[in-house]
């Protein structure tokens, strides 16, 4: 594919991404850019940002960097790479590498686990895979760098693999996984790789459970919310499968303590199953509550073993969906809120109004049935359902502020006894 055909699918796209090309950029700032490196875009880059100075995204935040962005990149920091696309606000970036004596050799990187990955050495190529599938879809971005680091060349770093031998570590303690689960993953690496390193080895020849927690101890990092999140998914995959039933689920949420990094929203629910009352309360029926965990954990259901390379991003797109949806929570409630506060005060409205109009009717009504002796069988009545909401609204009154003076005087007896 060309560029000039990757530009009319830009011109085309109407697709699930929400694109926003941007006006195309001027020769003096393609100039500048090519300045501000001290390189020759390539003939494609060039014709690209004639045609959109990069363009942007809904779906992932994905965007082609503008070049006044460019620029201002290497401004702020002297050896930035020349980076052409970022996501989620430069969680993950891909950078151009130019060839200094022909500068339309050149290719598209990735960093992945400590490797720089060749993904490509066409424009064109680049924006249509986008195009096609996003950074997270099947064959996307994410799935296109997979591809090439399964390449031979690319081996497998203890280094990235941390965050997956920390879940490990917490997994086997908390009956999550078996040990012949992480034998068998250390065993593919061991066959995989033409030199792996030592600790994987180590790990394949593991004797006893022992032996591996105390392996994956060693090299455990400091739990952080990537983390945290990919025991939930873990714990959701288990769960659903009926590897583990609810009461187990929420034992490990209750033993792992590591849960502060996450967002107020998913704390308040890992803390509301792990209240003593769910594992107490007999009335709770066991699928009723297994329903109950896996409709929380259903937002980590991406998290997989497997795909533990791409856990920061998935980690980072669950949070953000998880605040946004916390955002229009918070906003829902508080607009509930305010529907009742406005009701409470109608009925209050209603409830003191009439207690006055009552008021002032008791009076007039007596004062007629006093200096009139024919004053009719309506004044009477009237004087009586009168009467009668005076007393229960007088009544009822005083039994609220007796209920509150006594709650008052024995919390301030308890004080004293204390």
């Amino acid at each position: 594919m060309s560029i000039t055909e990757s530009i009319e699918l830009l011109k085309a796209y109407n697709g699930p991404l929400g694109l926003t090309l941007h006006k195309g950029a001027s020769e003096k700032l393609i100039n500048k850019v090519e300045s501000t490196y001290g390189i020759t875009l390539p003939a494609d880059f060039k014709t690209f940002y004639r045609f959109t100075d990069g363009f942007e995204t809904v779906e992932d935040i994905f965007n082609m960097i503008p070049l006044t962005e460019i620029i201002e990149n290497r401004t702020r920091q002297v050896n930035e790479p020349l980076y052409i696309a970022e996501y989620m606000i430069y969680s993950d970036m891909w950078q151009l590498e130019i060839e200094p004596k022909d500068c339309n050799d050149y290719k598209i990187i990735v960093d992945a686990n400590y490797n720089k990955l060749v993904l490509t050495t066409s424009l064109a190529e680049f924006i249509s895979r986008f195009l096609k599938a996003g950074v997270f879809e099947v064959n996307g971005l994410y799935d296109w760098r997979d591809e090439v680091e399964r390449q031979p060349i690319y081996p497998t770093k203890l280094k990235s693999t941390e965050p997956l031998l920390t879940v490990f570590y917490h997994s086997l303690r908390y009956g999550l996984i078996s040990q012949k689960e992480v034998i068998d993953w250390a065993d593919g690496i061991v066959m995989h790789d033409n030199e792996p390193e030592t600790f994987f080895i180590e790990l394949s020849l593991s004797r006893d459970i022992n032996e591996l927690i105390s392996l994956l101890n060693s090299v455990r990092v400091p739990e952080d919310a990537h983390v945290a999140r990919a025991i939930l998914g873990l714990l959701y995959h288990r769960l659903s499968a009926g590897a583990i039933n609810a009461d187990k689920a929420i034992s490990i949420m209750d033993k792992y303590k590591c849960w502060n990094m996450l967002t107020s929203f998913e704390k308040v629910h890992i803390y509301n199953f792990t209240d003593e009352i769910w594992l107490a309360d007999p009335i709770i029926h066991e699928i009723e509550l297994t329903q109950e965990i896996l409709n929380f954990l259903i937002n980590y259901k991406e998290l997989e073993i497997e795909n533990y390379k791409n856990w920061v991003g998935i980690s980072y797109r669950i949070e953000y969906l998880i605040t946004e949806e916390e955002k229009k929570q918070i906003a829902d409630n508080a607009a509930g809120k305010r529907k009742v506060e406005l009701k409470l005060l109608l009925i209050s409205v209603f409830v003191y109004g009439l207690a006055l109009v009552s008021f002032i009717v008791l009076i007039t009504s007596y004062i007629v049935g006093k200096h009139s002796v024919s004053s009719g069988k309506f004044w009477s009545d009237l004087h009586q359902l009168s009467s009668l909401y005076i007393f229960f609204f007088v009544s009822y009154y005083a039994l609220v502020s007796g209920y509150w003076l006594l709650k008052k005087a024995i919390t301030g007896f308890k004080k004293v006894l204390r």
